[in-house]
């Protein structure tokens, strides 16, 4: 009986031990996620505004993208991108990609309802135990009002030497609809 006892015991704890690392290894994933964290590398000093309603798959490829969020100024845009460590599209092994912690990097290109393009990059890459979430910043955004959608490219990067070169097609796109 002692025996019984003593191996629960063990057990609850392993369990409770796999639980709390489970939960501090992903804690700032799942802020990100959730959007409860802005998907910026530095904490910004004052809050940005969103743009979007939600967070939302890219249609049907397992990669899901946050709000998007742009500073009090209207300057700049921010956004998130994050995807299972699984996924067989990010962990792609056919050419040279340029990579930033083992991730791909990508360009991504931003085309506003008024036509203007905007060129972003990833940024960061934060991992957890089941995911990989990357940080997306357009430094020369500038959003306006009356914008109702924005059209979203996201091409890998080549590693060819200084800087890498965009592949010719985006792997992803995707129109978002702003608030």
């Amino acid at each position: 009986m002692r025996k019984k006892v003593r191996l629960a015991v063990f057990s609850l704890a392993v369990v409770l031990i796999a639980a709390v690392f489970l939960y501090l290894d992903n804690r700032e994933i799942n802020a990100l996620k959730g959007d409860k964290a802005y998907p910026m590398i530095e904490e910004p000093t004052q809050h940005p505004q969103p743009i979007t309603a939600s967070s939302f798959e890219m249609n049907d490829s397992s990669i899901h993208l946050t709000k998007l969020y742009s500073k009090s100024n209207a300057k700049g845009l921010y956004l998130g991108m994050w995807y299972g460590v699984g996924n067989n599209k990010m962990n792609n092994r056919e050419k040279e990609w340029k990579r930033e912690e083992g991730q791909i990097e990508f360009l991504v290109k931003a085309v506003d309802s008024n036509g203007s393009t905007y060129n972003g990059h990833t940024i960061g890459t934060s991992e957890g135990t089941f995911t990989t979430f990357r940080y997306v910043q357009f430094d020369e955004f500038r959003y306006k009002q009356g914008m109702d959608k924005i059209d979203l490219y996201f091409y890998p990067i080549l590693d060819e030497g200084k800087g890498g070169t965009p592949y010719e097609h985006a792997w992803f796109e995707t129109t978002v609809e702003l608030d």
